[in-house]
C-alpha cells in the first residue's frame, strides 16, 4: 500500500512540475464536454473527441484546462491529449500527452508494439524511457484525463459481473497498478422530460482510492466521484444550473 501512495504522490508531483462486454466499441464521431469540479467548485473542464478511422480504429483527442493544487500552491494545468484504440479490442496502440501550460515541450507518449508497452516522458528537456511487457488486462486510464473511463467501463463483462481486475498504466508515472470494476446497480437520471438509463460502478485503484463512476447505456463517462480527492466530474450538459 505505501507504494501505491507512493505513486499517487510523485504523480501528483509531476503534475505540478510540469506545468465491457461491449469493447468493439461504437462507430462513427462522438464528442463530449465535462466539468472537472474540486470541493463543489468548478475548477476547468475536459472536452474529448473521438473519431473512427478508416481501418476501425478509435482515434481520441482531448482538451484539458484547469487548476490543480497540493495545498502548498496553485497552477494553471493545460494540456492535449491523443489515443489510438485497437479495433475491437480497444488495446491501446498510443497514447501522447502534451502540455500547453509552463513548459509546453514536456509530453509523456507511449506506444504499444511487438507485446511492449514504450513510455517515453520528457519533463524540462531530460527524456527518460521505460519498456514493460504489454498485458492482455492492460488499460492506461491517465489520472487526470477522465473520458479514459469510457475504455475501461466498455472492457467490463457485464454477463460475468462482480468484481473484475485490470491494470493500469500510468504514463507520467511510468508503471501499472491494479484497478477493480464492480458494477453496483442500474438507476435513471431525470433530465426533465427525459430519462436517462445509467449503470453506476465502484472504482478501485487498488492500495490508493476508491470512487463512484457511473456511465450510460453505451459505456460512456456520466460522472464521477472520488470523495479522497474532493473530486467530482460530471457531464456539461447535466451540471446543475
Amino acid at each position: 500500500m505505501s507504494r501505491m501512495r507512493g505513486l499517487l504522490s510523485l504523480w501528483i508531483g509531476s503534475l505540478l512540475a510540469l506545468g465491457s462486454g461491449n469493447a468493439g466499441g461504437i462507430a462513427g464521431n462522438y464528442s463530449q464536454t465535462y466539468a472537472i469540479l474540486i470541493k463543489g467548485e468548478v475548477a476547468g473542464h475536459e472536452s474529448v473527441m473521438e473519431k473512427t478511422a478508416e481501418n476501425g480504429d478509435l482515434v481520441v483527442t482531448s482538451e484539458h484546462d484547469l487548476m490543480i493544487t497540493d495545498r502548498l500552491e496553485t497552477k494553471r494545468m493545460a494540456f492535449s491529449t491523443r489515443m489510438v484504440l485497437a479495433k475491437g479490442s480497444l488495446k491501446p496502440i498510443s497514447y501522447l500527452y502534451k502540455y500547453a501550460a509552463g513548459d509546453a515541450g514536456d509530453f509523456c507518449e507511449v506506444v504499444v508494439k511487438d507485446s511492449q508497452l514504450t513510455r517515453v516522458l520528457n519533463r524540462g528537456g531530460r527524456i527518460s524511457e521505460v519498456t514493460v511487457p504489454f498485458k492482455p488486462e492492460m488499460v492506461i486510464l491517465d489520472f487526470s484525463v477522465y473520458h479514459h473511463y469510457d475504455y475501461l467501463i466498455r472492457k467490463y463483462d457485464v454477463r460475468k459481473g462482480g468484481r473484475q481486475l485490470f491494470l493500469d498504466f500510468v504514463p507520467p508515472v511510468g508503471d501499472a497498478i491494479p484497478v477493480a470494476l464492480t458494477m453496483q446497480e442500474a438507476a435513471t437520471l431525470d433530465r426533465g422530460k427525459e430519462k436517462l438509463p445509467v449503470s453506476i460502478f465502484l472504482v478501485e485503484f487498488v492500495g490508493i482510492y476508491t470512487g463512484i463512476v457511473t456511465a450510460d447505456k453505451d459505456g460512456r463517462l456520466v460522472r464521477l466521484v472520488i470523495p479522497a480527492q474532493d473530486l467530482e466530474v460530471v457531464r456539461k450538459d447535466l451540471l446543475a444550473k
